[in-house]
């Protein structure tokens, strides 16, 4: 006798709460939730945010207005660093929008928005954007933080032992990229600037 029901997908969850299954899954699904507390959670979340996608008319900030509101509300003391010594530093992922993409779908014949990454770094951040277009994946961005408007970025196949960038673009006066497209695969990023190197590693591109 089975004395645990296994849970529903969170997936499987996320196309119940956007009404894609057929009437009889979604009677199977829905005799579960009401003697599945867990899943009964994760439904209702799920169907929450799904409302809030669909009603909200919101638009993105100006990155120079997002630039000077971090600058104003994350400001961090200076670090003091040793004439001409260099830091290398690893980034740490603090946001994907991809996680969000279960929760509303994109639609048949829609474009897929691009994915939004927020990266962390000593004492500034990395906003990426990667869109997949006709000549490839683009990656965008901006450094939010102590940026002087100088800087290079440039990225390297993951494998690649030779460390020769495939695509590198210079920092503008807000600090933002945009780099050539590149085929798919899994690169690592270098942000380089006067004191300090950052990499960001294992950014999957796929189809």
């Amino acid at each position: 006798m089975k004395l645990t029901t296994p849970h529903i997908a969170f997936a499987r969850l996320a196309d119940l709460a956007e009404g894609r299954l057929t009437p009889e899954e979604s009677a199977r699904d829905e005799e579960h939730l009401a003697a599945c507390a867990r899943c009964s959670r994760q439904a209702a979340e799920l169907r929450h945010v799904t409302t809030l996608m669909r009603t909200d008319d919101s638009v993105d900030a100006p990155r120079d207005l997002v630039a000077d509101a971090v600058r104003i509300f994350r400001s961090r003391p200076a670090v003091e660093r040793a004439p001409g010594l260099l830091r290398r530093v690893l980034a740490t992922l603090s946001f994907d929008s991809s996680a969000l993409t279960p929760a509303f779908g994109v639609r048949s014949g829609q474009t897929a928005p691009a994915r939004q990454m927020l990266f962390s770094a000593g004492g500034f951040d990395i906003d990426l954007r990667l869109a997949e277009g006709g000549d490839g994946w683009t990656i965008s961005g901006q450094v939010l933080g102590p940026c002087d408007g100088g800087g290079r970025v440039e990225v390297f196949d993951e494998g690649d032992v030779d460390r020769k960038p495939v695509a590198a673009a210079d920092l503008n006066d807000l600090c933002e990229f945009t780099l050539p497209p590149v085929t798919a695969g899994s690169y690592t990023l270098r942000l380089l600037m006067s004191a300090v190197e950052v990499d960001v590693p294992s950014l999957d591109l796929n189809a």
